[in-house]
């Protein structure tokens, strides 16, 4: 029992780490990858969820107050890291909130330039030129 809680002490770890990596992203880079840092912490966190289900499974065979502590402290970091994951994930929406108003922006601006084509142009154009004229 005491591997399996050392493995997912080293999970939760490397979760603290890729929070702060991924959080660090959004002042360093423009627009961070998204789709990526969303894979990574995904796939641990499956890792994570699969490791604490082992040790549970393990903790109902051996009772004791060792085990109740073990999953105590694993239930706080645990909730450290969801509070974690939601300042990433309000992080997150910003980001997407600006992009979407920078598209809408390009989308009303696309349209100011189209307006201010002449009306006359646009329909003078020759649609077809035939080259028939004997």
């Amino acid at each position: 029992m005491e591997k399996e809680f050392k493995l997912i002490e080293e999970r939760i770890n490397r979760l603290y780490d890729m929070h702060e990596i991924h959080m660090a992203s959004f002042e360093k880079d423009a627009l961070p990858d998204l789709e990526k840092q969303s894979q990574e912490r995904e796939s641990e966190m499956k890792a994570l969820i699969k490791d604490v289900k082992k040790l549970l499974a393990t903790a109902e065979n051996k009772t004791g107050p060792h085990a109740g502590s073990m999953i105590l402290v694993l239930k706080n970091r645990v909730a450290t890291l969801l509070e974690q994951n939601k300042a990433l994930h309000t992080k997150v929406s910003a980001v997407k909130d600006k992009l979407k108003k920078g598209m809408n922006q390009l989308s009303k601006g696309k349209k100011v330039i189209s307006s201010y084509r002449s009306a006359t142009a646009v329909s003078n154009r020759p649609r077809v030129i035939s080259i028939t004229t004997y």
